[in-house]
């Protein structure tokens, strides 16, 4: 008699593997605002991070468009002060707000290092992380 078992297949286990691994560290784009009661005023930070290839290509990042479909974007370029101002500026219109004390912030790391560790492995400008942030003030 025989019996049918299905054999595991190392392809698809891999592509798996790969596309949960990618999604667990694509980057991430964040709006976040925080009230500030003593003076009635707003304080909101708009940033995006990504990785790339060579430190050029980009590979996956946040989605910085205005009605994301999917939280992040593979193969295009969001994680540049633009397109975060674009953002900042688009939240202010809506509320009508005037910004005002606005700062930026840039990250390059060009070894590949999780972020929030600092153990890098030297594979420098192979693969690379990027993120951008602006904060500033609203009244």
């Amino acid at each position: 008699m025989m019996t049918c078992q299905s054999k595991p297949r190392p392809r698809l286990l891999m592509l798996m593997a790969t596309l949960c691994a990618t999604i667990c560290l694509t980057g991430c784009f964040t709006l976040d605002t925080a009230d500030i009661h003593t003076t009635g005023e707003e304080h909101i930070c708009v940033g995006n991070s990504g990785w790339y290839l060579f430190n050029f290509i980009p590979l996956a990042c946040g989605n910085a468009s205005e009605d994301p479909m999917m939280p992040w974007i593979f193969f295009r370029n969001d994680v540049t002060m633009d397109k975060i101002q674009h953002r900042f500026m688009s939240y202010a219109n809506f509320y009508g707000k005037k910004p005002r004390d606005m700062c930026y912030y840039t990250q390059e790391s060009v070894m590949f290092e999780i972020p929030g560790t600092d153990f890098p492995i030297p594979l420098p400008y192979i693969l690379t992380y990027k993120e951008v942030q602006l904060s500033g003030v609203m009244k």
